[in-house]
């Protein structure tokens, strides 16, 4: 098991959802950290637009990455959310 803490910016979330941390299995993927992050939010009664999430960009310990990438235990992934506007 890997654990890993995400850390959510620019998203409009109730309090207590700037952080989370979670266990996951050993090779898991950034695209597996946001199904973990869907199934908390649900758990919580808190709804987030899936696209929103999927497309946002995501970072592990402050380098881009990508949704196949892989997640080691200990990382630290931050997930912005897609920008509006021009």
């Amino acid at each position: 098991m890997i654990k890993t803490i995400v850390k959510f910016h620019i998203f409009d979330l109730p309090p207590g959802f700037k952080d989370a941390q979670f266990e996951l299995a050993d090779g898991a993927r950034v695209n597996e950290v946001l199904d973990a992050c869907l199934a908390l939010l649900e758990q919580r009664g808190t709804t987030m637009d899936e696209n929103e999430l999927r497309t946002a960009t995501v970072l592990i310990n402050g380098k881009w990455r990508d949704v196949d990438d892989p997640v080691s235990d200990g990382d630290v992934v931050t997930i912005i959310r897609p920008m509006d506007g021009g």
